[in-house]
């Protein structure tokens, strides 16, 4: 029976995970051009970055920020039903995009050092150490 509801646990985990790792893709057109077009990026913290030294509009700018409220929302709440941080939980969620390579060749992401990488279909993404946790 407890392995059971493990099990389950750990499936509805990584549908929550799931679900998370792409509100943007889903739900706003303007930000999967932006993705694509190498304007912004996902972040190793779970969130959605702008590129550094890219021209962005008002209107982006404020998707982007908009998107992160949405993230840090479900974050909190999936964290306060497993008791752990929201950091974690969103770190957990970076790790759940990374692995699964949601992150299109072309596109580009913020690694867990802070810097920005393209994807490419000789380069896989880099997979955060603490994603090995």
């Amino acid at each position: 029976m407890k392995r059971r509801i493990a099990i389950a646990s750990a499936v509805a985990a990584l549908a929550a995970a799931i679900a998370f790792s792409m509100p943007a893709a889903a739900q706003d057109a303007a930000l999967n051009s932006a993705r694509a077009s190498g304007l912004i990026g996902e972040q190793a913290d779970g969130y959605l970055g702008i590129v550094p030294g890219a021209s962005v509009s008002a209107d982006l700018r404020g998707r982007v920020d908009q998107n992160n409220i949405q993230r840090r929302a479900l974050y909190t709440r999936r964290a306060a039903e497993r008791g752990v941080s929201v950091n974690e939980m969103a770190a957990a969620v970076a790790c759940e995009v990374i692995e699964r390579d949601r992150i299109a060749v072309g596109e580009r992401y913020r690694n867990a050092a802070g810097q920005w990488r393209q994807r490419t279909a000789s380069s896989p993404v880099e997979v955060p150490a603490f994603c090995a946790d």
